[in-house]
């Protein structure tokens, strides 16, 4: 009869040196942008809102909207300091406890350059200054 090996147990991990794994596709910045959102509301009425992000990334951004709309609904974001617009697709939906609603939207087109700053990989360590 053969006799299994006994593995040796797993060590601990320290949590110091725990980092978890980037899921994200890009980098997500904290930034206000000033936006003019057009699109259509939960009645099927057209609205054009003046708003602001929250944060952005390389593939969409998180954003104040007044306005109740559903998840999978397309809008266009135009960017005031640019002019430039974009289509983006509802990813989500939430009132946040001070409340004020919160929408987060994934760019359609693959256009990189909608918020003109350069966002670091997945993953990568952020810079720290000492």
């Amino acid at each position: 009869m053969l006799q299994k090996a006994a593995l040796p147990a797993p060590l601990p991990m320290p949590t110091a040196h725990y980092r978890r794994v980037e899921r994200r596709r890009s980098a997500r910045v904290t930034l206000s942008v000033p936006l003019r959102v057009d699109g259509q509301d939960l009645s099927g009425e057209n609205f054009v809102v003046e708003t602001h992000t929250h944060t952005v990334s390389q593939h969409g951004c998180l954003l104040l909207l007044d306005r109740e709309v559903l998840l999978g609904q397309s809008l266009v974001l135009m960017n005031q300091h640019t002019r430039q617009s974009i289509q983006a697709r509802v990813v989500s939906t939430r009132r946040h406890k001070d409340g004020h609603r919160y929408i987060g939207v994934d760019f359609i087109s693959r256009r990189t350059d909608f918020w003109r700053i350069a966002f670091s990989k997945p993953g990568a360590k952020s810079l720290k200054r000492y």
